[in-house]
């Protein structure tokens, strides 16, 4: 805790000289460091980081294959999800907009019986194609902090691709008001096991805050994608200024 703590003062007094915040990417500051005509953004289409991932079970059959920063080389309908539930969907397709990444997600798996097996597969290759792409992570801005909404929902997502796998949430998810067991068709105790499953195999940070609730669970859930994609569309970002470095005074983010 002290660790992080003391990592997410040193990333706010750099934005803070940098002039940057985080949740305004409207800003002539954020352009020049951030934007998309910036050092940062022209350096990381170079790396052309991707990973993919094709996996079949008894259970299900998935294909993942995404490209960071692929959205700046085509269309939107980069963006292919079609897992068989539409709430995992919606979360996907979220998140790969606002990091700014194309995707193509399928899956075929055994919805009659229920949704653990798929939503959670999928989760788990997102997150682990995700880290494939990431790479040795070597001269990436690593952390950010990003504000998602959608609906009545306000969603704050803390992250850090540290290696270190955690995540901690506040989301009224169980404990929603109107004692809704699903997120539109996901139920609420895979929407909590779909969060910790991508993050934990991406092997990052993430702690997420619950701002506003939403009238439904499934605006909290969507307000959660959108402030995950952002997050990690930032921390993907290469830092030119660390010359292909480690953010890390270790020179290195092994376990």
């Amino acid at each position: 805790v002290v660790e992080s703590a003391f990592k997410a003062f040193s990333r706010a007094l750099r934005n803070l000289i940098d002039g940057t915040n985080t949740n305004d990417t409207t800003s002539k500051e954020y352009e020049t460091m951030w934007g998309l005509n910036s050092d940062s953004y022209t350096s990381s289409l170079q790396l052309c980081r991707e990973g993919k991932l094709e996996r079949s079970t008894k259970e299900t059959s998935i294909l993942v294959h995404i490209l960071l920063n692929g959205l700046a080389k085509g269309p939107v309908d980069s963006i292919k999800v079609d897992t068989g539930i539409n709430t995992v969907d919606q979360f996907i397709t979220i998140l790969a907009r606002e990091s700014m990444m194309s995707i193509e997600a399928k899956c075929n798996g055994d919805l009659y019986v229920d949704d653990h097996h798929t939503s959670e597969d999928v989760a788990i290759a997102l997150g682990q194609v995700l880290n494939t792409a990431f790479g040795t992570k070597a001269g990436l801005n690593r952390m950010w902090c990003a504000v998602g909404t959608y609906g009545d929902a306000e969603v704050e997502v803390t992250m850090d691709l540290s290696n270190r796998p955690c995540i901690t949430h506040n989301l009224s998810l169980s404990s929603n008001p109107n004692d809704e067991e699903y997120a539109g068709d996901l139920s609420i105790e895979m929407l909590d096991h779909v969060l910790e499953s991508l993050v934990m195999n991406s092997r990052s940070t993430v702690h997420i805050l619950e701002t506003k609730v939403g009238k439904t669970v499934l605006e909290t859930a969507l307000a959660t994608a959108m402030a995950f994609g952002k997050a990690l569309r930032m921390c993907a970002a290469v830092d030119p200024r660390r010359a292909g470095k480690t953010a890390s005074s270790k020179g290195t983010l092994s376990v």
